[in-house]
């Protein structure tokens, strides 16, 4: 089902709170539900055949469920499946559709908000493929220093042109701080948020090189080690076997 075919926005929905991971329009991820909160705000979905928004706990909030704890956006989606668990966790699959913002809080028992959609900015095309080659440029080669872009990754990166498909991809596979994710998550300016995830990502090769060297330099200091005790035992045994 599509976004539309739900309700039209801003729109009054639950809102589930995840502590770590930040979500994107584009995924389905299963959700494991251990607080009373979430797993009302996901029975109030579900009993009303509606939407639901996922937004994620700031820096040393996790746990919490109200609303200063949580960044004021998230993805908006659906509850395709829930099975109760037998250690009384509840596990909601979600489906992405679309990021929005909050405007306003309704209810803390479970967070219910008005929420509408994060409306982004076109910026000139021109800039923004050239910007989005440089991008694709990039992560080539943070793959090639293996780092957390696999062949199928790239291949997928490089043969599909939505900008916001292609940043959302690159920004979910990177192991970026939260305050980093959120700050790109809701930027809505193409070539903008293309700008700040090049940055990201020319950080991450400068860190995967700097860590590849310390491990090289690691191992030879290992190995020159290595030989010399190897080259003391031998010749210790030699004097031994000259002595007898």
């Amino acid at each position: 089902m599509k976004l539309s075919d739900y309700t039209a926005f801003p729109a009054d929905i639950p809102i589930i709170v995840e502590d770590n991971l930040f979500l994107y329009p584009f995924m389905i991820s299963p959700l494991f539900l251990a607080d009373e909160e979430n797993i009302k705000a996901a029975n109030d979905a579900l009993e009303h055949n509606s939407l639901v928004m996922v937004c994620t706990a700031k820096i040393g909030e996790e746990h919490k469920r109200d609303f200063n704890a949580i960044y004021p956006a998230g993805v908006i989606g659906s509850i395709m499946r829930k099975v109760d668990l037998p250690d009384g966790r509840v596990k909601i699959l979600f489906q992405g559709m679309q990021k929005g913002k909050i405007l306003k809080e309704l209810s803390t028992s479970p967070l219910r908000g008005t929420i509408d959609i994060i409306q982004t900015e076109r910026s000139e095309a021109v800039k923004v493929e050239a910007t989005l080659s440089v991008l694709r440029e990039k992560v080539a080669q943070l793959g090639s220093l293996g780092g957390q872009f696999p062949p199928d990754l790239i291949k997928t990166i490089e043969d599909n042109n939505d900008v916001h498909r292609i940043t959302d991809l690159v920004a979910s596979s990177m192991k970026l701080k939260k305050e980093q994710a959120y700050k790109l998550f809701v930027e809505v300016d193409d070539e903008s948020r293309l700008l700040q995830l090049i940055d990201y990502v020319i950080e991450e090769i400068e860190s995967s090189r700097l860590k590849k060297e310390i491990k090289s330099k690691v191992h030879s200091q290992i190995e020159k080690v290595n030989k010399r005790v190897f080259f003391k035992r031998t010749t210790q045994t030699d004097s031994k076997r000259a002595r007898n």
